[in-house]
């Protein structure tokens, strides 16, 4: 995707209000730049949450990528004004709020690109709602032979809901992976402008490590800048689905701000990397593509398992005369 293409796709995603349970503006937006596109199919789930397919042949579906629709706000609830979202309480009344209806941001800069950076009151995580659209949008571009499913969820912010719903009712057939696609604050030692960090799990759990390694291989193969951290500053879908069975995995975008909170005090808008972002998009691009490819079976976990199966037959010989050591 051109970089003009690429700016203006994330700038009217992330500039769309959103908060916890009031997600139908991004749904909306979802909705309108996903039309255009033959080959991906659009429904909702018995909760609200958006599930996005595209299939362009008849590859076997291996993976959907997530992000959830939501971002910490204000929501007006039986006569007063609620903040929902993981945010300190001394926090809360220091900045004041823009209104939509029944819910509320912080007044801040929808969306500015200065100096590499995307700055934005709503960056979590409506940047991995755009990647999964710029994946969807790069994948019927290049008329990409597979199956692959875009989950955009509801409620995350206030318990992975949305995604626990869809996760006791999976919809999409058995053996399908989820990535969550994520921005998170930097930790172990991460760093933003290196590349998308491919995530070995997060503050409640680590992650499925077949899937991890598919998406390494991936960023490997086609030699794309990431990193590989735990990032425990907080939790993501993966976790969620994962305790339901499915296997699940992470990928995140590092933020500045997190949850419009600046390392000090105040409120602010969250930033991140462009180039991360970017490379968000190829890496999960190059994922779909290579999986499709039949070269899921040879990943680096699988061949692994193979050079140790074959150093155990190498020295078997050995084995067998000690054992008759041991026997003495």
């Amino acid at each position: 995707m051109q970089h003009h293409a690429f700016v203006s796709l994330f700038r009217k995603v992330l500039s769309t209000p959103t908060a916890p349970f009031h997600e139908y503006e991004v749904d909306r937006v979802i909705r309108e730049l996903l039309a255009p596109l033959e080959h991906v199919t659009l429904e909702t789930d018995h909760y609200g949450n958006l599930i996005a397919r595209y299939r362009r042949g008849r590859k076997r579906p291996q993976l959907a990528f997530g992000a959830h629709m939501d971002h910490p706000g204000w929501v007006r609830f039986q006569g007063s004004d609620q903040f929902l979202g993981g945010v300190p309480e001394e926090r809360l009344n220091t900045h004041p709020v823009e209104w939509f209806g029944d819910f509320g941001m912080w007044e801040l800069k929808p969306f500015e690109l200065k100096e590499g950076l995307i700055h934005s009151r709503a960056c979590d995580d409506l940047v991995g709602c755009a990647a999964i659209v710029a994946l969807l949008m790069e994948l019927e571009a290049r008329k990409v032979e597979t199956t692959v499913y875009g989950l955009f969820t509801r409620a995350e912010e206030v318990g992975f809901i949305g995604a626990v719903e869809m996760a006791k009712r999976w919809p999409l057939p058995e053996g399908v992976c989820f990535v969550s696609l994520e921005t998170s604050a930097p930790r172990g030692g991460a760093t933003q402008g290196k590349g998308p960090v491919i995530r070995v799990g997060d503050r409640m759990s680590v992650f499925n490590d077949s899937v991890t390694a598919e998406l390494v291989d991936a960023a490997k193969e086609a030699k794309l800048p990431h990193q590989r951290a735990l990032l425990d500053g907080g939790s993501c879908e993966a976790t969620a689905l994962n305790l339901f069975g499915i296997p699940s995995a992470g990928i995140s975008v590092l933020l500045g701000n997190y949850h419009n909170c600046p390392p000090v005090s105040g409120i602010a808008e969250e930033f991140i990397s462009l180039d991360d972002a970017k490379n968000l998009v190829k890496l999960i691009t190059a994922t779909t593509i290579r999986m499709s490819g039949g070269k899921s079976g040879d990943s680096s976990k699988v061949q692994l398992k193979k050079r140790l199966k074959k150093l155990s037959r190498d020295h078997r010989k050995y084995e067998q005369a000690a054992r008759r050591r041991w026997k003495k």
